[in-house]
């Protein structure tokens, strides 16, 4: 369990700006805050720090063949910045899809066929993302969505997060390094060597799990138990 201001502390006495026992002033520690969540941002888009792939199952609707991703979308959960897999179900069966590109969905030629869709494509915009289902479902059925979600930013200096030991180092040793600059300070080379070190290890360990999706069915976004994590994509 860690904070926000704890990491920043810490990040601060790795590049000496902060001695043991001494405070931040309240625009420093904003400003830090800030740059904390900015670098997980980047994080976020460079994809091997997430380690977490969120399943969710939504309802599907006869005749409709592109549904938008995001709050208040058709889909009504945090945008994905990716979809690892996805299927549909129908009478007690799960039909895989097949992802496509822009390029490939835009080679069919006939994209109102009606059927058990085979194929998706995510467009990934911002704020609201849309995926196209291709055949166009037909009947009653849902899709499940295997996805990859941008780590959630710390909303307060002080609010307590979980997260696994191996990212507290990785946290810390690499806001050192992407503050020194604001400081006018350069990184000691051993903070540097660790910063990276932790990385490349958290992203080395995430792709070991990628394929250690959870097949636990995933409740209705009404029905979800929330609690506070930066890394599974929602509070």
């Amino acid at each position: 369990m860690t904070t926000a201001r704890d990491i920043i502390k810490s990040a601060l006495r790795k590049i000496q700006v902060l001695g043991t026992g001494t405070s931040l002033s309240n625009e420093e520690a904003q400003d830090a805050l800030s740059a904390l969540n900015t670098m997980l941002a980047s994080f976020s888009v460079e994809g091997g720090t997430v380690f977490y792939v969120e399943s969710e199952t939504f309802s599907l609707v006869s005749g409709k063949d592109s549904y938008t991703i995001g709050e208040g979308g058709d889909f009504d959960t945090t945008r994905p910045y990716s979809i690892q897999s996805a299927f549909t179900s129908m009478g007690g069966i799960d039909y895989p899809l097949t992802s496509y590109d822009s390029n490939q969905y835009a080679g069919i030629t006939q994209k109102q066929n009606l059927g058990i869709p085979e194929i998706f494509y995510y467009d990934n915009n911002f704020p609201v993302a849309k995926m196209f289902l291709y055949s166009v479902p037909t009947g009653v059925s849902t899709i499940t969505i295997n996805s990859r979600k941008h780590l959630n930013e710390f909303s307060t200096l002080d609010s307590v997060y979980a997260m696994p030991p191996e990212y507290l180092a990785m946290l810390e040793f690499n806001l050192a390094t992407w503050m020194a600059a604001e400081y006018e300070r350069e990184p000691l080379p051993s903070v540097q060597r660790i910063a990276n070190r932790t990385y490349n290890a958290v992203i080395a360990q995430n792709k070991r799990s990628d394929n250690n999706i959870s097949s636990i069915d995933a409740p209705s976004p009404e029905n979800q138990s929330t609690y506070s994590s930066i890394y599974l994509g929602y509070f």
